[in-house]
């Protein structure tokens, strides 16, 4: 007994085993019912929003040898108006790697194969020209939802891997229903396989179809470099085989801003692209042959057909320098492109070139546009006329060099907003290439460029004609590996601009986006007022047009550029800029992206010297922020504010001080809306031209005054005083005095406060206390007080042309003409009385005490009148500001373009 019971477990296990898969069975019978039915549900909205219905006949999944899909009967049916469904697929299978996926929470995505079987798309061409595929894109348009954030820097996919994707016997069918009889033509028995889809591996692509045949006519296979995190492939090898082919049945079908009429195509070509594309390696190799002939386009100069052949046999090393030229030949209907030669280890200390000679002939894009019109378009008549292309060598050890000239002289060049050049002007590039040491190249190169007018680009004031000559030489050390970076040293560097003449030297590090880049030049004098252009320079140049024609468009690459790290050092012996005469100008800075800090800045100018470290700037977008931290010693003021015009000449003496300003932008009408910061330092000698305030204020109240006075007689300027300390802060363009000036003459006690606008317009308000001495003086002794006098005056209009204003002058003559006749009083009945002659002149003027406080309540109200003229005049600066902001946003878009291009 016990024997047969222990047989029985087997049967026992069995039964569980079976009873677990019948379950199992149940479950994924149940969910694939499930599945089916929530995919036909979202198939139902995808079809909706396309106009068109999407249909799948059924659905199944396993687990037993591992996970796995498979749709059967998909289709994407036609659209209102078309007869053809846009595609369908008899079976598609997906198999991965269920356990890894489950483990990973879907972070490990390994699929073993995804397979096509049968599918068959339509294309069709209606009656009113369009296609179906148009339909669709304007479909997907419509389709709302947000779209979706772009993606910052490079998508990481590396958790994909595909080990096989398929599709076989995939067809194609191409139904033209224009014509008056419909034609129907088609790529039949396509098959697609991709292998190895993952990151660091190389992508192996092979493609097969008869197109428009019965067999397999064309054939392409792509092996890629290793594959990045983002899975975008490079091609390392390209292998394209085509018979050939009448494309004139699928012209139809092309699109339709291309004109295309017909032609034929074949080709047998070989590439192994190696250290020429980015992650590659080995050396390059291209063989085969290539030919588009009989090419036609809609507007075609005389219905000419255009025959492109490519014929090329060749091998280069860039690494090691070498060439095998054994047959280039590339005709495109006129212009032709030759090449043959040898040359080896250029890059080594033993190089050779056997007779090298590349050259190219009619190569003029107008002539082409007469074969193919929309050239003409894309290229927007940027290029028109011939371009002469040589590069020849020879000679062997240190005797090898390869030379190059390229010669735009007889071609129209324009590039919009940036130059122009008319044909016949000079406009040349050339130069030698040489071995240096194994993996660089040494270089001399020369760009002429006296035929470019650079004003377009609104920055350089160059016309055509006008000299522009760069000459370099250097070395060139290309990466050996994407991990490493192409290096470019100019060790000298000389630049020849209208009468100007900089050198030095540069150099420059280039992988991926990224520029590292160095730069030192020195110039005995640059004259930038010659060199920039001004507003009206610039509205003179651009083509008339109707009133109110917009301005140019703001920069449209706020990003041009981002990569760029490097520093820069300029030496300038002598430097005219915004018609200031600097003197040995030192300036070293280091640019991150469009932001530039100024490590160190030196400048001598009007007989003091200026210092800017931590200077910053930022060249981009086209409101351009910028924060300025400069010291000043010994600056001649007056010489400075009357470089422009003699006549606005206000302040003379000497400033030293510091400044820190913040704004965007660099014209007045940018800066009155966002200027701020702090100026405090100190004037020392310093007068203000414009007007003797004392004076000023000095004759109306002569006139005022009862009986004979006499006004100050003073020579029509306001001394400042031996050293006179300041403070501005500035807000929204308006400088303000950080807290009243005070300065002391013997006359009088001068106090201001308010401000100045940046065009130059005064708001200020204070007092002129008039001194006992003065006011004894000026009555010939008649009024003598114990205190100044304080007289409220307001200072307004242009620093070089001000106005006094608010004199209100009743209440000094009022204490003068009582002070006068107490005195007057006093004497004459002090010499009969003695002692009370004294008390009935207090008694006439109110007493001591009360011309005292008379004097205060004074005081008071000029303070009064202060504050309030201050506050107008900040009201004034923030409505000025208001008004100017229209202004600043429009000129900012024209004239903040970037002092490196775009």
């Amino acid at each position: 007994m016990e024997t047969v019971k222990r047989r029985r477990w087997p049967v026992v296990v069995g039964g569980i085993v079976a009873v677990l898969v019948i379950a199992i069975v149940v479950v994924l019978q149940i969910l694939d019912a499930q599945l089916l039915k929530r995919v036909r549900e979202e198939l139902a909205v995808r079809s909706q929003q396309l106009g068109r219905p999407i249909e799948l006949r059924d659905l199944s999944t396993r687990i037993f040898t591992g996970g796995g899909v498979r749709l059967e009967g998909l289709s994407v049916g036609a659209a209102s108006g078309e007869e053809l469904p846009l595609a369908t697929i008899d079976r598609v299978e997906v198999r991965a790697k269920l356990w890894p996926i489950l483990r990973s929470r879907g972070k490990d995505l390994q699929i073993d194969a995804v397979e096509i079987h049968a599918p068959a798309f339509n294309v069709v061409r209606l009656a009113d020209g369009t296609t179906n595929l148009e339909h669709l894109q304007e479909k997907l348009a419509e389709t709302p939802g947000e779209k979706p954030a772009e993606p910052e820097g490079e998508t990481d996919l590396s958790a994909v891997r595909l080990s096989l994707f398929s599709l076989t016997d995939g067809k194609v069918r191409f139904v033209d229903r224009s014509a008056e009889t419909a034609r129907e033509v088609a790529i039949n028995d396509l098959d697609v396989t991709i292998k190895d889809l993952r990151a660091g591996s190389p992508l192996v692509v092979d493609a097969a179809a008869a197109v428009l045949a019965e067999k397999q006519n064309f054939a392409l296979s792509m092996t890629s470099t290793p594959l990045p995190k983002s899975l975008t492939p490079t091609p390392q090898t390209v292998t394209l085989q085509v018979q050939p082919i009448d494309l004139a049945p699928l012209a139809p079908f092309f699109p339709r801003d291309a004109g295309f009429i017909g032609g034929a195509f074949d080709a047998d070509l070989t590439a192994k692209l190696g250290r020429a594309v980015p992650g590659g390696e080995g050396p390059t190799e291209v063989k085969g042959v290539l030919h588009a002939l009989g090419l036609k386009f809609v507007g075609a100069e005389g219905g000419k057909a255009l025959d492109v052949t490519v014929q090329t046999d060749l091998s280069a090393d860039l690494l090691a320098g070498s060439l095998d030229l054994r047959r280039l030949e590339v005709d495109a209907g006129p212009a032709r492109l030759t090449g043959k030669g040898r040359i080896a280890n250029l890059a080594s200390e033993n190089p050779s070139v056997e007779q090298l000679e590349i050259v190219g002939q009619n190569l003029d894009p107008a002539l082409l546009a007469q074969y193919y019109p929309p050239l003409k378009e894309s290229l927007g008549g940027q290029v028109a006329g011939p371009i002469g292309l040589a590069i020849t060598g020879s000679g062997s050890a240190a005797a090898a060099a390869i030379a190059f000239d390229l010669d735009l002289a007889k071609a129209r060049v324009t590039v919009p907003e940036e130059l122009t050049k008319a044909a016949g002007a000079p406009m040349r590039v050339s130069g030698t290439l040489r071995g240096s040491t194994r993996g660089v190249y040494g270089f001399d190169a020369k760009l002429d460029l006296a035929g470019v007018d650079l004003r377009p680009g609104e920055i350089v004031n160059k016309a055509a004609g006008e000299r522009l000559e760069v000459v370099a030489s250097g070395t060139l050390q290309p990466a050996a590996s994407p991990k490493e970076a192409t290096r470019i040293k100019v060790s000298s560097l000389k630049v020849d601009l209208l009468d100007m003449t900089l050198a030095g030297s540069a150099s420059a590090a280039l992988q991926g986006d990224a520029t590292v880049f160095e730069l030192a030049l020195k110039s005995p004098r640059v004259d930038a007022d010659r060199l920039l252009l001004t507003d009206e320079q610039i509205a003179a140049n651009k083509p008339s047009g109707a009133p109110g024609t917009p301005a140019a468009p703001e920069v449209k690459d706020p990003d041009r550029f981002d990569g760029l790290r490097g520093a820069m050092a300029f030496e300038i012996d002598a430097l005219r800029l915004e018609k200031m005469d600097l003197s040995q100008v030192v300036v070293k800075m280091k640019m991150v992206d469009d932001a530039i800090t100024l490590d160190q800045l030196r400048a001598n100018a009007y007989g003091g010297s200026i210092t800017g470290d931590g200077t910053k700037i930022a060249l981009g977008p086209a409101k351009r922020p910028f924060e300025a931290n400069l010291s000043v010693k010994g600056f001649q003021l007056g010489d400075f504010l009357a470089r422009n015009d003699p006549k606005k000449k206000a302040l003379t003496g000497t400033f030293n001080g510091d400044v820190a300003l913040k704004g965007v932008g660099y014209e007045v009408e940018n800066l009155n809306e966002s200027l701020a910061g702090l100026i405090r330092g100190s004037l020392a000698n310093g007068a203000f031209l414009g007007l003797d305030v004392v004076e000023s204020v000095s004759g109306p109240l002569a006139k005022a005054l009862p009986g004979a006075a006499r006004a100050l007689k003073g020579d029509g300027l306001t001394q400042l005083g031996d050293e006179l300390p300041f403070g501005l802060t500035i807000e929204n363009g308006v400088a303000k005095l950080k807290k009243p000036i005070q300065i002391d003459r013997p006359q009088a006690a001068l106090t201001f406060d308010g401000g100045i606008q940046l065009t130059g317009d005064l708001n200020l308000a204070g007092t002129i206390a008039l001194s006992p001495d003065t006011i004894s003086w000026m009555t010939a002794g008649k009024a003598k007080l114990k205190e100044p006098l304080p007289i409220p005056v307001t200072i307004t209009g242009p620093a070089w042309k001000p106005k006094l204003g608010g004199l209100d002058l009743k209440p000094a003559v009022t204490v003068i003409a009582k002070q006068a006749a107490a005195g007057a009083a006093e004497r004459l009945i002090g010499d009969r009385l003695g002692e009370k002659g004294k008390v009935v002149g207090d008694v006439i003027s109110g007493g001591t005490d009360a011309l005292e406080k008379e004097a205060a309540q004074k005081r008071a109200e000029a303070e009064q009148r202060a504050a309030e003229e201050k506050a107008k005049a900040e009201a004034r600066a923030r409505e000025e500001a208001a008004k100017a902001k229209q202004r600043a946003e429009e000129e900012a878009k024209r004239r903040l373009r970037g002092i490196f291009g775009g």
